[in-house]
């Protein structure tokens, strides 16, 4: 059964700027996304060796594993082929018919209409990120502390945008959990930099107590677009990989005009969703195109 968030949940959400709901996934509800990444990266694992940019298939490998097994047969200072490896594994680029069809899965989107409504639009900031471990003294990957309205343009700024961060493995300090600092989101957006890729500006950090998101494959993050949080270093032997989707109530503006936006319920009109996958992969190809050369971020 799909889990409603209660009234103290909600509460919290608004209070601390976050929520974590415990159990709302299954591996049911992951297994054809794994199932699908682990045939992309099995013919692209193939296609390195062959291309001698690998020298082992690692064939007797796992969906969490694989890939980290791939990145050890890369020299550390190849950081282009590090990046090879994973930039094209972002769903709007493998734009997989799982991923699509996980957006519209009720055991997700049941407690994000607790804190949107029903009406509810899955905003173009949507990823899959394979985070593979350390190298050497680099994290490849690693986002600064940031707030997502930050990586919106300014007219988002109406809008109510959940962040929902999905471990799609059980993720610690070790692994790379994410740390938020909780209860501060009522000081609004703080003032961004590019530098270090898109971050608050150090000076401007509020002295609050990071919170280690420590949490089971299955749970979901819920976070407000105001609160501070960071990546952590992977320092596992294993990828976390996680998804990150944002959802915003229908009509209003996502901060992101040249990347669609699709709806994915709605009470009041059934017939609006969208969900046709192959106009979501129309509209990502267009999309992405017309996105060439702009700026996604306010700095």
């Amino acid at each position: 059964m799909a889990v409603t968030l209660s009234s103290e949940q909600v509460d919290q959400y608004y209070k601390e700027g976050f929520l974590i709901v415990r159990g709302a996934l299954s591996d049911t509800d992951f297994a054809p996304i794994e199932s699908a990444y682990n045939d992309l990266l099995d013919r692209r694992i193939r296609e390195w060796v062959s291309e001698g940019k690998l020298n082992d298939p690692i064939e007797n490998e796992g969906f969490s594993t694989r890939l980290a097994r791939a990145a050890e047969q890369i020299p550390v200072e190849d950081t282009d082929r590090m990046k090879a490896l994973t930039t094209d594994l972002d769903l709007m680029i493998t734009r997989l018919p799982a991923v699509f069809e996980f957006f519209f899965n009720p055991n997700l989107l049941s407690p994000v209409a607790g804190i949107i409504g029903p009406e509810i639009t899955l905003s173009p900031i949507q990823h899959i990120r394979p985070y593979i471990p350390v190298r050497g003294d680099n994290q490849p990957g690693q986002v600064p502390w940031h707030q997502d309205q930050g990586v919106t343009k300014e007219e988002a700024d109406v809008s109510e945008i959940l962040t929902v961060w999905i471990p799609m493995i059980n993720v610690d300090p070790h692994s790379g959990c994410l740390q938020i600092l909780p209860g501060v989101t009522a000081q609004g957006l703080l003032q961004h930099e590019a530098e270090g890729g898109t971050r608050i500006k150090p000076n401007l950090m509020p002295q609050t107590e990071p919170y280690d998101c420590v949490m089971s494959r299955g749970d979901l993050l819920f976070m407000s677009a105001y609160t501070p949080h960071r990546g952590q270093p992977n320092r596992s032997d294993y990828v976390r990989w996680t998804m990150d989707l944002r959802f915003q109530k229908t009509g209003t503006p996502t901060g992101r005009p040249t990347h669609p936006e699709f709806i994915v319920q709605s009470r009041q009109d059934p017939s609006s969703v969208q969900d046709d996958y192959e106009e979501w992969c129309r509209r990502w190809i267009e999309g992405r195109e017309a996105g060439k050369g702009v700026r996604h971020h306010r700095v």
